[in-house]
């Protein structure tokens, strides 16, 4: 086995040998290069204590470490590179506290190449996750592996076996005391797979999907399966019929991407209330506000029309689409009138201010449910029958 490692991370690996220390690429870089897939994080394994690493490295950050054991990240022109002092008296103490087989492999480039204990290698073959150890003994150390396993599996397709599944489901009520950023990285990671309605089906039949988001629709797993790569809209989602607002603040998800998940929600379905009129299609598209929106409502409509196999409501969207191509592809709005804004003001013997955008907003969508309505003449009409209804 080869392993093409970047220039910096060798040279680091290297400063700490010259020093007496051994030092070994480990984990999820050893993992991916064995399935040749690009490597994102390196990360090395050393006999140096969190101190001796201090004093080599003077730019490191140390992370949760104590005197004798921890983590430091080294800032390298490869990135930032997480380097661990062994957890336990040597390398082979170490792999056997690591979480997964596949995960407890390390390499040693100018010795002894790939050192795998436990099967690491095989396992990946055999597309299966099994734990170092007992299951519930690793879960039992660091509840968020209920998580990761699920990431592994919609990342890379390797299913869980039974033990595994078993810890998953006694780890599931302890994952509201872990940090919400940790939960929401492999949250995000989990959706953004290629075998995602596999993983979040294993979520559900362990009970951690309802750990994290009670109430989450029985379609979800094959409706996310069945979207585009599109984070914000396989989270959104993902979370039809939970609490969003909830769920998205405990996780701590930034307030632009609930809004856009709660935006996207709240407008969906697309197609609901729709009469198959073309006045009806300029509402619809209105009613979205942008294209970029209205995208993301109608490959949701796809994906649950998909999951559900059902034609009728497939050909249904389909016609809906047709019709908002055929129509102008450019919102309609106040500039869009046949009667000015001063011309309004005017006809409202008011200045600027709350009750003309009000009367304007009003007008816009009479104009969109029908065009033919776009006159001065029935503007006005219009306007005077809302100022009525709308005294002051």
């Amino acid at each position: 086995m080869r392993i093409d490692v970047e220039p910096a991370v060798a040279e680091l690996c290297a400063l700490l040998r010259a020093h007496g220390h051994e030092a070994v690429l480990v984990g999820g870089c050893v993992r991916d290069a064995l399935l040749a897939r690009p490597i994102r994080d390196w990360d090395v394994a050393t006999s140096a204590s969190v101190a001796e690493l201090l004093a080599l490295l003077p730019r490191a950050i140390p992370i949760g470490a104590s005197a004798r054991h921890g983590t430091v990240l080294a800032p390298t022109t490869a990135g930032p590179v997480d380097v661990t002092t062994f957890r336990g008296a040597d390398l082979a103490s170490d792999l056997a506290r690591r979480d997964f087989r596949v995960n407890a492999m390390a390499f040693d480039a100018p010795g002894r190449g790939l050192i795998d204990p436990h099967g690491g290698r095989d396992d990946l073959r055999a597309l299966r996750l099994r734990a170092v150890g007992r299951a519930a003994d690793r879960f039992g150390e660091d509840p968020l592996r209920a998580l990761r396993a699920a990431r592994l599996y919609a990342e890379l397709g390797l299913v869980p076996d039974a033990e595994v599944e078993e810890a998953m489901r006694g780890s599931a009520p302890a994952l509201a005391a872990l940090t919400p950023e940790r939960v929401r990285a492999e949250l995000v990671r989990t959706l953004a797979g290629p075998h995602a309605t596999r993983a979040l089906e294993l979520l559900r039949r362990t009970g951690v999907e309802a750990a994290l988001a009670p109430g989450v629709r029985a379609d979800a797993a094959g409706v996310v399966g069945a979207l585009p790569d599109d984070p914000l809209l396989r989270l959104a989602a993902w979370l039809r019929g939970a609490a969003r607002g909830r769920v998205l603040a405990r996780l701590r998800f930034g307030r632009n991407v609930a809004r856009r998940i709660d935006r996207v929600l709240s407008l969906h379905p697309i197609d609901a209330g729709w009469d198959g009129s073309e006045a009806g299609v300029r509402k619809l598209r209105q009613r979205a506000g942008d294209e970029g929106t209205l995208a993301q409502l109608l490959a949701l409509r796809d994906a649950e029309c998909a999951a559900a196999g059902d034609g009728w409501a497939t050909a249904r969207i389909a016609a809906l689409r047709a019709g908002l191509a055929a129509g102008p592809a450019k919102l309609f709005g106040p500039g869009d009138l046949a009667l000015r804004g001063d011309e309004v003001m005017a006809a409202l013997g008011c200045g600027p201010g709350p009750r003309v955008g009000r009367a304007l907003r009003h007008l816009v969508a009479c104009a969109v449910a029908d065009p033919y309505a776009n006159t001065p003449e029935r503007l006005r009409t219009l306007l005077a029958q809302w100022a009525e209804a709308n005294a002051a």
